[in-house]
């Protein structure tokens, strides 16, 4: 399972309901591919569609946001409940790490590689460094502690964190 925190979440957000990144992040969102987009929507799409089916009536269809390129969901969008998840989980799976594909580049990893450093100077000294696909791979002793968890370092290090988000993995599970 992978976690996206953006402003506006992904559904992998609502997998795991992290942290949302600041408006005033030094990063450029990447604008993904119209082929690329459509092929992630559509992904995501069948998601909300199995959840919708699995006890989520009202679970909307994710969109893309004309200004960013990101996938997105409605503001307020409710986590999926744990069963829901378990019976979608073949389709979440299969989804990709990042919004339409996007590969992470050198800017925005060495941006992510200075969170890092500064989530840890900031007391949470097991914050690892990303992954060569730009995901913080956190065990689950990490995750635990949820947003609020974490909220002192991400308001304390605000200066490093991307516009577009990030990705929080389970260290255990494949990605990609």
């Amino acid at each position: 399972m992978m976690r996206e925190l953006t402003a506006l979440p992904l559904l992998a957000v609502l997998l795991a309901g992290c942290a949302s990144s600041p408006q005033n992040a030094q990063s450029t969102p990447s604008t993904p591919s119209p082929t690329g987009t459509g092929q992630f929507l559509s992904g995501y799409r069948e998601l909300a569609r199995c959840l919708r089916g699995h006890g989520m009536p009202d679970f909307p269809d994710p969109v893309v946001d004309p200004r960013t390129g990101e996938v997105t969901l409605p503001p307020g969008t409710r986590k999926p409940t744990e069963a829901a998840m378990n019976a979608c989980r073949s389709i979440a799976d299969r989804l990709p790490a990042k919004g339409g594909g996007r590969s992470v580049s050198a800017a925005e990893m060495d941006q992510l590689k200075k969170l890092a450093r500064c989530i840890r100077d900031n007391g949470l000294r097991e914050w690892p460094d990303p992954d060569p696909d730009g995901a913080f791979p956190l065990p689950a002793r990490l995750t635990a502690h949820g947003k609020a968890g974490f909220r002192r370092q991400f308001e304390a290090c605000r200066q490093y964190l991307p516009q577009r988000g990030f990705t929080v993995r389970n260290p255990q599970e494949s990605h990609g």
